[in-house]
């Protein structure tokens, strides 16, 4: 391949990275329309474009590009913004429309998430927490109200975002108070052991649908987001979520309780090991240089810290993880070992496990 279709094809990826980014920011702008639509604020505010345009500014100048060129680039960004701030579908925001929901554990990161997503779709939301003073606080900044388990009672749908070791104790007390007819989900990132327990503690007559965002609190919104669910008891309550979740842009994915752990054991558990792994061994790399592959990794590394209960959860409870990690530890020991003649075995292998992924994408 010569240089100018070389450039071009990284010109083309460039594009649709660019489009990638602006698909990003325009669902960003619908959500922030939805609050400003709740809160009867204005769509468009000239002062902070002002404030955007000078940051923009600095950042061309120190990139060597002249400011003139991008300016009206975002201004540009900016109608469209305003435009997805004002696309707000009527049947989107009245998915969850007066349905009573109550958050236990919601004062932590994922338990806010569907906090705010609920009452973006016009549910009526409580959050339940283990302090009184957080739980005010959190319900506050949400402008959703506090409340307490007791609430279960008088709740359509119950969502718990509470750590796994907890899961069974949290969701058997609190489906004892729920009526027939309600909707229990958990959050759980381990199903079995965790929910199958549930699924049998908790009395007949209810919803019970075992739920994993597949992305971490730091999300804003579900475009594009994978949530498996294992749904033991569904029902009408649970097709109302699952279509809220699904106008919000997110992909539900249905499986079995062992399908679930057996997939998240790679996806997420041998995952995080080699993660973990690897921010140990780089102990010694205390500086410069970096390439921006490290920076990147160094950037995983960081943000699973952030969700380090549960990556420990995953380690310690999913059953088929155990193996998967033996596996790893016996391949990399032998790849440490290598010869130069057994490279492009080790090239034939890794390319036949991209070609599988390449399929499932």
């Amino acid at each position: 391949m010569d240089d100018v279709s070389r450039i071009r094809d990284r010109i083309d990826e460039l594009d649709q990275e660019i489009v990638k980014l602006l698909k990003n920011r325009y669902e960003n702008a619908r959500l922030l329309g939805r609050i400003k639509q709740q809160r009867h604020l204005e769509y468009r505010d000239p002062e902070r474009e002002k404030i955007i345009l000078r940051k923009i500014e600095r950042a061309a100048t120190s990139l060597d590009l002249d400011p003139k060129l991008i300016q009206p680039i975002f201004e540009q960004i900016f109608t469209f913004s305003v435009q997805a701030q004002r696309d707000q579908p009527e049947k989107s925001a009245k998915r969850l429309d007066q349905t009573r929901i109550l958050i236990v554990g919601g004062t932590g990161g994922m338990g806010r998430f569907f906090a705010r997503f609920s009452s973006l779709h016009g549910a009526k939301v409580k959050l339940a927490g283990r302090e009184i003073s957080k739980t005010r606080t959190a319900a506050k900044e949400m402008e959703v109200e506090p409340g307490t388990i007791l609430d279960a009672a008088s709740s359509d749908m119950v969502i718990l975002s509470v750590p796994m070791e907890e899961t069974v104790r949290v969701a058997t007390e609190t489906a004892s108070l729920m009526t027939t007819g309600s909707l229990l989900a958990d959050l759980s990132s381990v199903k079995t052991g965790i929910s199958d327990r549930v699924a049998e503690k908790i009395p007949k007559g209810l919803e019970y649908v075992s739920l994993h965002p597949l992305f971490g609190p730091g999300v804003d919104h579900l475009h594009d987001q994978i949530i498996v669910a294992v749904p033991y008891s569904p029902g009408q309550k649970w097709t109302r979520l699952s279509r809220a979740l699904q106008s919000g842009g997110s992909k539900i994915q249905t499986m079995s309780a062992a399908q679930h752990d057996r997939a998240m054991a790679y996806v997420q558990g041998l995952h995080h090991f080699a993660l973990i792994s690897l921010g140990l061994g780089l102990n010694g790399m205390g500086g410069e240089p970096r390439t921006q592959s490290l920076r990147e990794t160094e950037g995983r590394i960081v943000r699973m810290l952030d969700g380090w209960d549960v990556i420990v959860g995953i380690q310690q409870l999913n059953p088929f993880l155990p193996p998967v990690r033996q596996k790893f530890l016996e391949l990399a020991t032998n790849l440490a070992q290598i010869r130069s003649k057994q490279a492009s075995g080790v090239k034939k292998r890794l390319v036949s496990n991209v070609q599988k992924w390449s399929r499932k994408l």
